[in-house]
C-alpha cells in the first residue's frame, strides 16, 4: 500500500500514475476539497458564480498536461487563444506582444532591443544549466541584455517577484522562464489554453480515475505522523487511528513535510531542512463588471506599485464562463517579513485598490462587483546559487519513505506541466522503475538523487 498525503494536483497525479503501474493506492488531503493552490473559490452573493482562486495558465506546448487531459479525455475540452501582454512602465501601460510593439518600447533603444531579442535568442541555446545555476541572475542579464534593459525590464521584474531581494537568485530562473514561454509562440502570437471550468475540471478528473482504478481519496484527513520502526516506514496516524504502510509519499511543503516526521526520522528532518525557503502570496481577485485592461498579462516595470501584475483571466477564458463577469487578479510574492503578508484583508484591499487607482483613474466602485483576498504561506521554492545538491532527494534514507513536492522541481518553474512530469517521475521511482531523462526531463536529475 502506498500512501499519499496530499491532494493537490501533484498528490492526486502520483497517485494516479501509480495506479497505472498496479500500485494500491490511498490519498489523505486535510482540506475539505481537492486541487490546493489549484481549486476554486464561489460567490454565494453573485448567484454562487465560482472561479479559480489563483490564476493558472495551460500553454500549447505543454505536452506532458495535455498528453495526460488526453488520457482522462479532457483534451476536447482545451479551448486555446491567442493573448495579448503589455508592461506599465512610468504610469502608462505599453502593449508588447508583437515584434513592432517591442520595438517601439520608449525606455529602450534600438541596441537594447536587439540585446533583449539576442537574450532570448540565447536562452533558447543554453544546452547545459548547471553553468548557469552558479551565475546571479542580474549578472547574468546584464552580460547579454545590456545596463539599460536591465535597469528598466529585468530588475523591476525581478524585485517584484522576490519582493525585493533576487541578490541570490541563478540564472537558471530567468532562461527557465523564457524557454517556456516562448514555446507558446506561434506565427509571433502567444497561445494559451484553458478548461470551461478551470483546472477543477483536472482535480475532478484525476480524482475520478484514481477512484476507478482503485484508489481511495479521503478528504478532512489530518496525518498527524508518520510510524517509523528501525530504518523503514511501517504506517501513519490519521485523525488519531493508527493505520498500517508500506511506503509513504508526503506532498506537502518541506517545512510542513518535516512536521510530520517522528524522533526516529531526524536525520531525514535535517537533510530535508538544508533548504525549504518559500516565498508567500497574496493575492486579490476582483470579479468586475467590465474589462480593466486588454492584456491577459500586464507586467508592471513601476516601482511604485507593489504588486507583480495585473492578471485579467478574462483575456483568456470566456467571460461566460465566469457568469459574465471579468476576472483580476491582482498577486503579490511575499517573504515571511513583509509588511503585506501581515495586513489584514480590509488593509490590503483598501491599498490595493489605491494602487490600482493610481493605475486606472477611471475605476470606479461600482466596476467591482465583488472582492477576494488569497493567501498562501508557501508557494515560491527559493534555489539560491549553487544550492542545487541541498535539494531533498525523493527516496529518503528510511525504507518507503518519499518527500515529493514543488521544491524538488529544478530547474523548471513550477506550473502544471512541470508538477505533472514531475509526479510521473515520481510514480516510477516508488514503483521501482528506472527514472531517466526521457521520462521527465532535467527534472529526472533531481528526482533520481
Amino acid at each position: 500500500m502506498v500512501d499519499v498525503i496530499g491532494g493537490g494536483i501533484l498528490g492526486l497525479t502520483l497517485a494516479y500514475e501509480l495506479l497505472k503501474q498496479g500500485q494500491s493506492v490511498r490519498v489523505w488531503e486535510r482540506s475539505a476539497t481537492l486541487g490546493g493552490l489549484m481549486g476554486r473559490t464561489s460567490f454565494p452573493e453573485l448567484d454562487n458564480m465560482s472561479c479559480d482562486r489563483y490564476y493558472h495558465a495551460i500553454l500549447n506546448s505543454d505536452r506532458t498536461l495535455m498528453g495526460l487531459m488526453e488520457e482522462l479525455k479532457l483534451r476536447d475540452r482545451l479551448q486555446m487563444v491567442s493573448t495579448k501582454m503589455g508592461f506599465y512602465h512610468d504610469g502608462r501601460s505599453y502593449p508588447m506582444t508583437t515584434p513592432l510593439e517591442f520595438l517601439r518600447f520608449p525606455p529602450l533603444t534600438f541596441v537594447d532591443r536587439a540585446r533583449l531579442a539576442y537574450t532570448i535568442l540565447a536562452c533558447r541555446q543554453v544546452k547545459d544549466w548547471r553553468q548557469l545555476e552558479q551565475m546571479p541572475v542580474a549578472d547574468w542579464l546584464t552580460g547579454l541584455s545590456g545596463e539599460r534593459t536591465v535597469r528598466h525590464i529585468w530588475e523591476p521584474l525581478l524585485r517584484a517577484k522576490f519582493d525585493g531581494d533576487f541578490s541570490q537568485v541563478p540564472a537558471t530562473y530567468i532562461w527557465s522562464r523564457l524557454v517556456r514561454t516562448t514555446d507558446t509562440r506561434s506565427k509571433g502570437k502567444e497561445l494559451m489554453c484553458y478548461l470551461p471550468n478551470g483546472y477543477q475540471e483536472l482535480v475532478d478528473a484525476l480524482a475520478n480515475a484514481v477512484r476507478t482504478r482503485g484508489g481511495t481519496i479521503t478528504t478532512g484527513a489530518t496525518v498527524d505522523q508518520i510510524r517509523v520502526v528501525g530504518d523503514r516506514v511501517v504506517g501513519l496516524s490519521v485523525n488519531g487511528q493508527e493505520l498500517s504502510s508500506d511506503k509513504t509519499v508526503i506532498t506537502m511543503q518541506t517545512p510542513i513535510a518535516r512536521r510530520l516526521l517522528p524522533p526516529e526520522a531526524a536525520n531525514v528532518s535535517a537533510r530535508w531542512g538544508q533548504l525549504e525557503g518559500y516565498l508567500g502570496i497574496v493575492c486579490m481577485l476582483l470579479v468586475m463588471r467590465r474589462s480593466l485592461t486588454p492584456y491577459y498579462t500586464l507586467n508592471i516595470t513601476d516601482q511604485r506599485i507593489p504588486f507583480t501584475g495585473v492578471i485579467e483571466t478574462t483575456n483568456l477564458i470566456d467571460p461566460r464562463d465566469a457568469g459574465g463577469y471579468h476576472l483580476v487578479y491582482l498577486p503579490k510574492y511575499v517573504a515571511p517579513g513583509s509588511p503585506y503578508a501581515r495586513m489584514g484583508d480590509d488593509e490590503l484591499q483598501t491599498t490595493f485598490l489605491g494602487y490600482l487607482r493610481q493605475m486606472f483613474p477611471d475605476l470606479r466602485d461600482d466596476d467591482i462587483a465583488a472582492i477576494r483576498i488569497g493567501r498562501e504561506r508557501y508557494v515560491e521554492p527559493l534555489h539560491p546559487i549553487g544550492a542545487t545538491d541541498l535539494i531533498p532527494p525523493v527516496a529518503s534514507s528510511i525504507a518507503g519513505l518519499y518527500l515529493a513536492n514543488t521544491g524538488q522541481i529544478y530547474p523548471q518553474l513550477t506550473n502544471g506541466e512541470s508538477v505533472c512530469a514531475f509526479a510521473r517521475g515520481v510514480a516510477a521511482r516508488v514503483a521501482g522503475q528506472q527514472i531517466n531523462a526521457s521520462t521527465v526531463g532535467a527534472i529526472a536529475l533531481t528526482a533520481a538523487s
